[in-house]
């Protein structure tokens, strides 16, 4: 199973995506789903790294790739704030399309969720 979770700390000023685990809907190297998974974790890690180079995160974004994990944190300005959020919102939505078309090899847990 492979789990997306959302979050944010410090009040919203940090953003984070994490991403642990595999999907299993196909042996490893075949598995579309977990390549679904992992291309939406290299797009929000590329956004970060362009607003970081447009001068729009309060520092540069911490970011960490390994075979069943992937990690984003971003510290966006308070203008980049709604621009950095919009796109893990996007990715958020990605995963619970995933999640809802294989529920047996994905789960989202969202922003405020508490968990």
């Amino acid at each position: 199973m492979l789990t997306a979770h959302f979050k944010s700390k410090k009040l919203g000023r940090y953003l984070i995506l994490e991403v642990k685990g595999h999907a299993g809907a196909e042996e490893n190297g075949k598995d579309l789903v977990c390549a679904s998974a992992s291309m939406m974790a290299y797009t929000v890690a590329q956004v970060a790294i362009d607003m970081f180079n447009d001068g729009k995160m309060l520092k540069k974004p911490t970011i960490k790739f390994k075979d069943g994990f992937a990690a984003i944190v971003c510290k966006p300005t308070k203008e980049a704030y709604a621009e950095c959020l919009h796109t893990f919102h996007v990715a958020q939505v990605g995963y619970n399309l995933l999640q809802h078309n294989y529920p047996d090899n994905v789960r989202l847990i969202p922003f405020g969720s508490g968990l």
